[in-house]
């Protein structure tokens, strides 16, 4: 709609300037209250700005009516079109159907955000029964955003003529942004403040007095800035504020965008602005967005989710106020400009994270560093095609084609969810577990699946038959204890021997391992590791679990051991084939290939490379700032993947360059020119608005893993954050796909998530107090009714 609309009905009391034709229109009361907090007045309304006479406005919240009742009332009005009909041109059949608010500073309006992270306006109710009240529109989901900030453009002139009594076409651009400046910045108990400062910033034109009433029927226009001289000049409020103090380390243009939930677009906001780094402090950063009409401040962090693009000069991070998350896009003016601030972001982001000064870090390291941390995955033709070998190609293809049998097998069956309650555990719900489950491990050799919750294992089986496929519940190991007979904390389990038993440690005994012997459901074993806390332990190998194969790995902050149960002494370490360092490096995870090579990283955010044990590193994988919680690699020792807070890091270990090239860096190390080939993966900052917003938590990862079986390939990763467990795709992440990766939902947080041994096709999901087998033909592709459904959620849970 044409929202800047001319005044229409001239003659009549009520003159309709603009309107938003279709929101829920609610009743917010404060904390105090002894009432609900919010009432619900109006499921269907609209919200309009009439004239009630000469510079004298009215908000009002308009019932929606039927066309039954629009029917029996309209009469001849040919200012409006069909459509409007029903909420512009009829009255009421009972007058207290329409809300009215006089304009005035006092109402305070301001846009928020609904809870559901819809758009709205708010303002003070000042008839109301209690002091804090206010009223709330939260704007359909079918008008864009486009519209409100028409609406609010109109509603800014309206204010001005009510302050000056004088027609908002006199007024220059600067006052009518003053206006908005001050109405977004004033706080709740600021309003008679805020009426002052608006009094304040002008000076009334007497001239205005004699210009004749019909000048209320004109258009909203903007007046040119030499039209009206200020008779004193004005300093624009609070341009200045907030910003904190420091050392500008950049100051470069560009245009700022801001992703519309809506149309799922990018919409520009303002162009250009200025943006600049500052240091406020030792290892402190803020990052300073500032215009004639916007100002946005935030502090360099990942949780921000910063996403570098290449290929649009673009940066697009989020930004959340009022528990709600918005997506931001600076696109810069050209590539030089992008390039000093990806440098700038980068180094200030790194610092942040590792706590040291960017000079310390090699040219190489930087290089490595800042081209990690964007977008841009253009690649070699050959590079792709030696992804794409005649394996993985041949599995994709199968996989289009399954994939398309099960789409159209759906098309005939109708899926059905299979969830397992904590009361399989033995619990009722009244002695639920206030931890829920903790952790989940899936056996390689048979098709069992092992969930930790409190002192107890419970022990699921996937089925498969031709209708349906899900889980059973097998048993439930309970009253975990050591071999004394004292109950433990179980944690970390790993299976071992066949998948016959499980190994587990105690947060309370750091420096003791725990062999379950399943079919016994009890420890028959114990093994210590001498004055060495065990940070993470796993297999010597990645499949050692399907063999009788004793020996387990392990590491402590600062070292990296076998340990052999079979060593007849109570310190199992085998001290010959053990590597510690002298400083502490912080060591976090491990992770091993089909061959025994072996990746140990740590919460500094660095990877080390072993072909062995006992023996220094042959390759060290600079740190990228956040801490490494969990490695996972490929069987044969290309591929590792490193999870970490609020990103996953793919990297390619094959050596391109030099003498060494198509080894893997396990075994030869990368020449001084080269770094190893590290993909960023993370949910795109739009994504991330929704879920930061639905959940109030920051996206923090579970352990991503590879799918896995004996001479396959992987081809696809899983990991969690929330409710929504998350699926990318190799070969789309390869091939440069702007968004690799598909999601489900879920009713709970997801506690961790993994694929059944053998397929890429299934993964296993333990949520806080169910356990799900879940197809990942039925994760979708993001978008806001996936990750912040309206509806019906349940047509999307698993």
């Amino acid at each position: 709609m044409n929202i800047l609309k001319k005044f229409m009905d001239s003659g009549k009391k009520e003159s309709v300037l603009c309107f938003l034709p279709s929101g829920e229109f609610d009743l917010l009361r404060g904390e105090q209250s002894p009432k609900s907090s919010l009432e619900c007045i109006h499921n269907d309304a609209a919200l309009l700005i009439w004239s009630r006479g000469r510079l004298q406005y009215d908000l009002v919240v308009r019932k929606a009516i039927d066309e039954a009742e629009a029917g029996n009332d309209v009469g001849d009005n040919s200012d409006f079109s069909d459509d409007a009909i029903s909420i512009l041109s009829v009255q009421s059949k009972k007058k207290e159907e329409d809300s009215i608010f006089h304009l005035s500073p006092k109402l305070n309006i301001k846009k928020t955000w609904s809870k559901n992270g819809e758009a709205a306006l708010t303002w003070n109710n000042l008839a109301g029964d209690e002091p804090d009240e206010k009223v709330q529109f939260v704007l359909s989901n079918e008008i864009p955003l486009k519209d409100m900030d028409n609406f609010l453009q109109v509603l800014y002139s309206c204010l001005f003529e009510v302050l000056n009594q004088k027609p908002a076409k006199l007024a220059t651009d600067n006052e009518i942004k003053d206006i908005e400046l001050l109405v977004n910045t004033m706080t709740d108990d600021g309003t008679e403040e805020l009426s002052n400062k608006l009094q304040n910033l002008f000076v009334v034109d007497d001239s205005a007095e004699e210009d004749d009433e019909d000048d209320s029927n004109d258009n909203f226009v903007d007046a040119k800035e030499n039209a009206v001289k200020s008779k004193k000049a004005k300093k624009p409020f609070g341009r200045e504020q907030n910003i904190p103090q420091g050392k500008q380390l950049c100051l470069i243009e560009a245009d700022l965008h801001l992703f519309d939930p809506i149309q799922e677009l990018f919409i520009l906001q303002e162009q250009p602005i200025n943006v600049s780094l500052i240091e406020t402090g030792k290892y402190q950063y803020w990052l300073s967005m500032e215009g004639k009409e916007i100002r946005l401040g935030t502090n360099v962090s990942p949780n921000v989710n910063p996403t570098l693009d290449d290929n649009k000069l673009g940066f697009i991070f989020n930004y959340t106020f009022e528990n709600i998350t918005l997506s931001y896009m600076l696109k810069f003016l050209s590539v030089s400009e992008y390039k000093s601030f990806k440098m700038e972001w980068t180094s200030c982001l790194w610092m942040f994270l590792n706590r040291e000064p960017w000079e310390k870090v090699s040219e190489m390291e930087r290089q490595y560093i800042v081209n990690a941390e964007s977008t841009n995955l253009i690649k070699d033709l050959d590079e792709i095609l030696g992804f794409g070998d005649d394996a993985r190609r041949e599995s994709a293809e199968d996989e289009d084609t399954e994939s398309s049998e099960e789409e159209e097998e759906e098309k005939g069956h109708k899926k059905r969810s299979v969830l397992i309650s904590s009361e399989s555990f033995g619990e009722t719900p009244s002695s639920k577990s206030s931890s829920g489950n903790k952790s989940l491990t899936v056996s390689y050799r048979n098709n069992r699946s092992y969930i930790l919750r409190g002192d107890k294992i419970g022990v699921f089986k996937t089925v498969d038959d031709d209708d349906d496929s899900g889980l059973e519940f097998v048993s439930v190991i309970k009253n975990v204890s050591n071999a004394d007979g004292k109950k433990i904390d179980p944690k970390n389990p790993m299976m071992y021997m066949e998948d016959r038993s499980i190994i587990l440690s105690d947060d309370k005994n750091l420096n003791r391992l725990y062999k379950l012997d399943i079919e016994r459901g009890k420890v028959i074993e114990e093994w210590g590791t001498g004055d060495k806390n065990v940070v993470q332990y796993g297999p010597s190998k990645k499949y050692d679990q399907l063999t009788a194969e004793q020996t387990v790995l392990g590491i402590s902050d600062k070292a990296l051991f076998k340990i052999d149960p079979r060593i007849n002494d109570e310190n199992k370490i085998v001290q010959d084939q053990s590597k510690e360092y002298a400083s502490r490096n912080k060591f976090s995870s491990v992770g091993t290939t089909e061959g025994g090579y072996i990746a140990v990283g740590s919460e500094k955010g660095d990877i080390r490379l072993y072909d062995r044990f006992g023996i220094r590193a042959k390759t060290s994988i600079p740190s990228l700032g956040q801490p490494i919680r969990h490695i996972c690699t490929s069987g044969d020792g290309r591929w590792l993947l490193a999870t970490c807070d609020s990103s996953l890091l793919l990297m390619d270990l094959t050596v391109k360059t030099g003498k060494n090239a198509g080894n893997i860096g396990f075994l030869k190390s990368f020449p001084s020119t080269e770094n190893v080939k590290t993909y960023i993966l993370k949910i795109s900052p739009e994504h991330a608005s929704y879920m930061v917003t639905y959940t109030k938590k920051p996206i923090k990862f579970s352990k991503a893993y590879f799918n896995a079986g004996v001479g396959q390939v992987e081809q696809t990763i899983v990991t969690s954050t929330g409710p929504f467990a998350i699926s990318w795709s190799l070969d789309k992440i390869l091939s440069g796909s702007a968004k690799p990766y598909t999601v489900n939902r879920y009713r709970s947080d997801v506690v961790e998530d993994n694929f059944e041994y053998g397929t890429d096709k299934k993964i296993i999901v333990a949520l806080k107090d169910d356990v799900s087998l879940s197809k990942i033909k039925s994760f979708k592709n993001p978008s806001k009714m996936v990750l912040m459904p309206e509806n019906n959620i349940n047509d999307f849970y698993e």
